[in-house]
């Protein structure tokens, strides 16, 4: 009877198990894909984007169709804006040293950026870029004097720019071998940072799916019963996309506020203390998941300086080699217990005498 007892609930305890990994399976996928998601090269994002807005389902919900009206529309990131316009695009060159594809699409659509420049910059981006209000492909050749193809042209070429390597490359003083996209340039202006993008998927900001109007477009039958089989994946797909964006900006946002100080003074010992840990708590992420964030991406600091993102986040060690170097140039002698007060006191580190002491021992070696 024992030993049926124990076989009993080892059977219990298995079945557990399997239930278990069942419930955690599709969580895991799913983190495991986001990771794939956030790791994923801006370019073959960009690929991603195209792949989903020129889908005939997401134009459909997109500009609205017939009397139902945008059912997804584009918000902005808060303090951004299009780092550059159609006059130079195609004309900067990447740390490395490579020319741009950019201009070669240009080159070949010279009509199109005629366009372009007689619609202005304030109506391209209120249109095409930031797509403002939801209006149809039709209303907007209107309302900016253009043809209808045109009109889909200018969509289709964003779309083929953001898929472009034009600011990927090596970046000085980093490994040859790897390779760094810069997706912003950034500053701060009155305590807030700002951003400027160089790629248009990273200037239109995020989706806003209006999940209301999409139950009016069910109910109304104004979408096939292959549409409505669709909707489902496409959804996901964009919901996907928004989280990465999101997850991305959010890093970006947050190490700009965090070295505020060092983005307004371009002083090295301004650099805040924080480890990628600390970082993952603030915006309640996993470290792994900011990790895979930072790397290879890259953003171009006030005074003209590319920088890795990774360079922000500068251990407590390196940001007292940076502040004690500095100090310890100054004339009159300096005893540990003083140089700790004072980090205390100017940066708010607390660390020991000991600490201290170590660090200026590095400083001469």
């Amino acid at each position: 009877m024992k030993d049926q007892g124990n076989s009993a609930k080892l059977m219990q305890g298995t079945a557990l198990k399997t239930v278990l990994r069942t419930d955690l399976r599709p969580a895991l996928i799913g983190r495991l894909r986001m990771a794939d998601w956030i790791e994923m090269p801006e370019r073959l994002f960009a690929i991603e984007i195209r792949k989903i807005e020129k889908d005939p389902l997401f134009q459909k919900l997109f500009f609205g169709a017939g009397e139902s009206p945008s059912a997804i529309r584009r918000q902005r990131w808060p303090r951004s804006r299009m780092a550059l316009s159609f006059d130079e695009i195609g004309h900067r060159t990447v740390s490395g040293g490579e020319r741009a594809r950019v201009e070669d699409i240009l080159a070949s659509r010279t009509k199109l950026v005629s366009q372009i420049r007689k619609i202005g910059r304030q109506a391209f981006e209120a249109y095409f870029l930031h797509s403002d209000e939801p209006l149809g492909l039709a209303e907007i050749g209107r309302r900016v004097s253009i043809p209808l193809e045109d009109v889909k042209r200018i969509h289709d070429m964003l779309l083929e720019i953001g898929t472009q390597a034009e600011f990927e490359g090596p970046l000085a003083g980093a490994p040859a071998a790897k390779r760094y996209t810069c997706i912003a340039r950034v500053w701060v202006d009155e305590d807030e940072p700002s951003f400027e993008f160089f790629s248009p998927h990273w200037a239109r900001g995020r989706y806003h799916i209006r999940y209301d109007l999409m139950e009016e477009w069910k109910r109304e039958g104004a979408l096939s019963s292959d549409e409505r089989r669709k909707l489902p994946h496409l959804i996901k797909r964009i919901e996907t996309v928004n989280l990465r964006q999101n997850t991305v900006f959010r890093i970006v946002e947050s190490l700009a506020q965090l070295q505020a100080a060092f983005l307004r003074t371009h002083q090295d010992d301004q650099k805040r203390p924080i480890s990628l840990r600390q970082l993952a708590y603030r915006l309640d992420l996993a470290p792994s998941t900011v990790s895979r964030a930072l790397s290879g991406r890259s953003v171009i600091l006030p005074w003209g300086r590319e920088t890795p993102l990774i360079a922000l986040v500068p251990g407590r060690r390196k940001v007292l080699r940076e502040i004690l170097s500095r100090w310890l140039s100054e004339p009159g002698r300096k005893t540990d217990a003083a140089l700790a007060a004072r980090l205390r006191d100017d940066y708010g580190i607390r660390v020991s005498r000991r600490t201290v002491n170590a660090v200026r021992n590095e400083l001469a070696a």
